[in-house]
């Protein structure tokens, strides 16, 4: 099983006395109950009532409670936290902090134009759009054991029921136009690409993102060679060893963590991402299509299972509905009033919220408008995918063909290496009769070069004697 095909076999190994500690380390209040999961409890098993949270969303993303406004804005990709991948939950907190060093409040318009959902094996990520500047210039590739460090937390502690966002659910969500956005927060905020990491809790302070202070009458500070650095130079420095970290005093009656309380949600009133600047919903044709990309139920109850959410596409219709065309390109809001002889089934989604729905009454169904993609597309996509496996069929084909050339060309190397052992072994023993016979010659030789040295002292022993022998006759003159 792949690295990212591993969340439902990914099981805690926190223990209750560790995630204690961890949330009065991180301010998490005790009062959310949380939770240590069971041994054999995966993240997406998280009991009713309750959040999943993995640890690295606060190490590393920067994730701070109370959440950040923005942050819980995030509602409206009906995603959950424990579904989104530490390293990209981490390009949203890098976004806020880019927008909060810059001078602007981060709002999700802006954000959607740089950033989109994206399926990544069982997590969701957020990845650089093709629509404009790369905000993110580098960032950390590899964070270590984290699926294993996670806990639950009282649903409470957040102003909406969120929910598990099904797997096979549609992610064709457009871009915003330019057109939509701030041009000068656009043009500040595309000089800033930089390297998302996690930042000292001082700079997180400093910018009302954490309320980790102890210093009320102090304000964090940000010191380079001497100087005052600002926290938009910080974010933009890749190395930022040299930067003193200290505090100055805060003006008479400013408090720091005060400062950003309507950047938090802290028991505040809570704007719902519908209702939200660039978001706000349209109402819907009362026709019936066959695919929604999301649709939020008021009238449903809440349901307890742990299961799943169930975002399937299909709404079952029962007699005549009309057109294809129609079943296929609208949506609808379905209230009290009653239809003639035309009966609507539609199946609840699990924890859909009923307190970011705004204007509907209690049994009416509100069908958000997410750019459902046409059934001409899908006939296209239908086409390009036959296209592919026609592809993946030849190439298949081809590498049978590769294989069998490979396999033959083995096969004649293997012989051509039994043969070459072969001969090598021939040569060897050839080599060693003929160092054997070397040897004895040269033994031979030895042997014939001792009894000429014998023969010569025998020799040389004669004349001797014999010039002994003589030695009277030479001195008598003869």
């Amino acid at each position: 099983m792949g690295a990212r095909k591993d969340l439902s076999v990914s099981f805690s190994r926190l223990t209750q006395e560790e995630v204690e500690a961890f949330c009065i380390e991180w301010g998490i209040g005790l009062k959310y109950n949380p939770v240590a999961p069971g041994c054999d409890k995966s993240i997406d098993q998280c009991p009713s009532g309750s959040i999943a949270l993995y640890c690295h969303h606060f190490e590393f993303s920067n994730l701070r409670h109370p959440f950040s406004i923005f942050v819980l804005n995030v509602e409206y990709y009906r995603v959950s936290f424990g579904q989104i991948h530490p390293q990209r939950l981490a390009r949203v907190l890098h976004f806020e902090v880019l927008c909060r060093a810059s001078g602007y409040d981060p709002i999700l318009l802006s954000f959607h134009r740089f950033f989109r959902l994206v399926k990544n094996g069982d997590w969701f990520t957020f990845e650089t759009s093709k629509v404009d500047t790369y905000l993110v210039s580098s960032m950390v590739t590899t964070l270590g054991a984290w699926k294993d460090r996670f806990f639950w937390v009282s649903e409470s502690i957040v102003p909406f029921k969120m929910i598990w966002r099904h797997p096979d659910a549609v992610l064709n969500e457009p871009e915003p136009s330019e057109s939509e956005s701030n041009s000068c927060f656009l043009k500040a905020i595309r000089e800033c690409p930089s390297r998302v990491r996690p930042f000292p809790e001082y700079f997180l302070v400093l910018l009302s993102i954490s309320k980790l202070w102890d210093k009320p009458d102090r304000d964090p500070v940000l010191m380079r060679s001497g100087q005052v650095m600002s926290a938009l130079d910080f974010v933009k420095s890749d190395d930022t060893s040299d930067v003193e970290f200290t505090n100055a005093e805060a003006a008479a009656g400013d408090d720091v963590v005060v400062r950003g309380f309507e950047h938090r949600f802290e028991d505040a009133k809570y704007v719902s991402v519908p209702n939200v600047k660039g978001f706000t919903k349209t109402d819907a044709p009362k026709a019936l299509t066959r695919r929604s990309a999301r649709r939020m139920l008021k009238s449903a109850p809440q349901s307890t299972s742990s299961d799943h959410v169930d975002l399937s596409d299909d709404i079952e219709v029962s007699g005549d509905q009309g057109s294809d065309a129609e079943k296929e390109n609208n949506l609808i809001v379905l209230g009290k009033k009653k239809s003639s002889g035309k009966k609507v089934t539609v199946t609840p989604v699990q924890g859909s919220s009923g307190k970011d729905v705004e204007g509907l009454s209690e049994e009416e169904v509100y069908v958000p408008n997410w750019g459902v993609k046409g059934m001409q597309e899908y006939e296209e996509f239908s086409k390009k995918k036959e296209k592919m496996k026609a592809s993946m069929a030849a190439m298949k084909k081809d590498i049978d063909s590769f294989s069998k050339t490979e396999e033959a060309w083995v096969k004649k190397f293997g012989e051509l290496t039994r043969r070459h052992e072969i001969e090598m072994g021939d040569l060897k023993k050839k080599m060693e009769a003929d160092k054997l016979k070397l040897k004895a010659d040269r033994q031979a030789l030895d042997v014939q070069k001792k009894a000429f040295a014998e023969e010569k002292e025998g020799l040389k022993a004669s004349v001797v004697q014999a010039t002994g022998d003589n030695q009277w006759l030479i001195e008598q003159g003869f």
